[in-house]
């Protein structure tokens, strides 16, 4: 009798629970997004709240100096720095460069909206060159293309372009002179990799390699189509899935209906320079036996298509196989690399770091990690429990394993750093359960550790060769910091000597120059 009233009630309450529940789904309004809201929060219009929170240096090739722009709510203003007399100026007065400016675009400029862009600065660096946009509308090839396009498509949309002003400014003595017949370089396209003397420029189509020289590149930078472009071939073996560019884990991402689309184009291929421009290598990707995967495109126009690409599951069989090549240039040959000692190893290339004083280049090649005679390379088990740093000599054919990593969990890796062209090697290791630096002579041999203690070594930040000091980032070192917050300190390769250069309980971005004598610290 207890059990069923028991029962009963139980009943009831979960009714009397449920019912009002039920009712209230019932009549809850449906809720509409709130774009407006978020727009309201995107980085475009925080940008206009926020305005700059951090230095970011531009350093100059002829000098220790940077120069930085910063704004604030009263606009735009651009620094020079000389940290070696402790010297910090504005870079211009920007009421007078604003009036100066104005008169030959007649276009009324203030100083707070001072609109100056692709600021750079040339010959002795006491000139900076940079260019202004106006409101004056100006008709050019491509936009006249665009509207004889529309016209044959029966649109009224008119394309229009504003007149773009190109300036060069004296910042010792002021002078604004403009640059009436300047011709500002076209973005290099994205197939072209260009050799360090800018003499060769190299290419993917139909699964090779292709070379023209400098001349025929300017043809194909104004009209890519121009049927006079003499165009050499490198390689001729390159097939479907066995391609010399654009094949990698997922198939270059190209798709079936991309490489339909694009199949005689011209395409990127990644390329690592010698830098005396004589060699190149590159690691090329046997995928014929990789299995396809399928994907809906369900934003395509105008309806959704089937499209499949090249890519290798966890624990499938089929996997890619991967070749490193090198390729002389001064006879047009190329050499097949022995570099084999896992199975289905990945190789990975490294490049060489960008020097600081180059970013504001128009382009900037890639280069190897090396000199003009070797290179070096990983190589990766599938499994990314072992790792060698290889190395490999121009005119060799196998590489040399010199630093193998092992380890019972996956093998992180950052890029070697290179000491006096690679006569000794600085090797980032995790093979005392902390991330370290390590020094090694150029065959490979164990010299000393560098660093070492319950702390996490991230990156390598800087290497002064003569000094023989590293600099380098790393967290969890400071006592009662969030072990996150990263700092830059510098060591001795003997590992005595290491410093803390940038204290403080916050986390730290650094921006050394190329000599290491200074750096910038946000």
């Amino acid at each position: 009798m207890s059990r069923i009233l028991i029962a009963c009630l139980i009943s009831a309450t979960f009714h009397l629970i449920m019912l009002p529940a039920t009712l209230m789904a019932q009549q809850a309004p449906a809720v509409k997004a709130n774009y407006q809201l978020a727009a309201r929060f995107s980085s475009k219009k925080l940008e206009k709240m926020i305005f700059t929170t951090a230095v970011d240096p531009h350093w100059l090739k002829k000098s220790d100096r940077f120069w930085y722009m910063y704004e604030t709510t009263e606009g735009k203003k651009w620094y020079i720095v000389d940290p070696l007399k402790g010297e910090r100026q504005l870079m211009f007065d920007n009421d007078k460069i604003a009036a100066a400016i104005s008169r030959i675009v007649k276009d009324p400029f203030d100083a707070k909206h001072l609109g100056l862009d692709s600021l750079k600065f040339i010959r002795d660096e006491n000139w900076i060159q940079f260019e202004v946009k106006s409101t004056q509308d100006v008709d050019t090839k491509d936009s006249t293309a665009k509207k004889d396009a529309a016209a044959t498509k029966g649109g009224a949309r008119k394309e229009k372009e504003k007149k773009v002003y190109y300036f060069e400014y004296n910042l010792t003595d002021g002078t604004l002179n403009e640059l009436k017949d300047y011709k500002k370089p076209k973005h290099k396209p994205n197939w072209a990799s260009i050799s360090p003397d800018s003499n060769i420029v190299v290419f993917g189509r139909h699964f090779n390699l292709f070379w023209m020289d400098h001349a025929n590149y300017v043809k194909a930078l104004k009209n890519e189509d121009d049927s006079t472009i003499v165009e050499h071939a490198l390689t001729t073996d390159g097939v479907e899935y066995d391609s010399y560019h654009g094949n990698g884990a997922m198939g270059g991402g190209e798709t079936n209906v991309d490489k339909e689309k694009n199949k005689d184009k011209r395409k990127g291929a990644q390329i690592f320079w010698s830098p005396d421009s004589k060699h190149f290598a590159l690691s090329r990707s046997d995928m014929r036996k990789v299995n396809d995967l399928w994907v809906i495109n369900s934003i395509a126009d105008p309806r959704p298509t089937l499209e499949t690409y090249k890519y290798m599951m966890p624990g499938e069989k089929e996997s890619p196989i991967e070749q490193l090549m090198v390729f002389d240039m001064t006879n047009y040959t190329h050499q097949l690399i022995s570099a084999g000692q896992f199975k289905d190893q990945d190789l990975a290339i490294w490049a060489a770091p960008i020097p600081e004083n180059h970013r504001d280049d128009d382009y900037r090649t890639t280069l190897w990690l090396g000199t003009n005679t070797k290179f070096y390379f990983n190589r990766t088990s599938r499994d990314l429990h072992r790792i060698d740093a290889c190395e490999v000599n121009v005119g060799d054919t196998a590489a040399t394993a010199l630093i193998k990593e092992r380890l019972n969990t996956y093998v992180e890796i950052r890029r070697l750093g290179l000491v006096d062209g690679g006569k000794e090697l600085i090797e980032w290791s995790e093979q005392d359960g902390w991330a370290h630096f390590y020094l090694y002579d150029g065959a490979g041999k164990l010299k000393n550790q560098i660093t070492s203690g319950p702390f996490h070594c991230e990156d390598i930040v800087g290497i002064d060769d003569k000094k023989r000091i590293l600099y380098f980032s790393a967290n969890n070192r400071e006592p009662g910091e969030d072990p996150y917050y990263l700092h830059l300190y510098k060591v001795n390769f003997d590992g005595s000597g290491l410093t803390l250069l940038d204290g403080g309980d916050f986390d730290h971005a650094m921006s050394m120059d190329d000599s290491h004598q200074f750096f910038v610290d946000n």
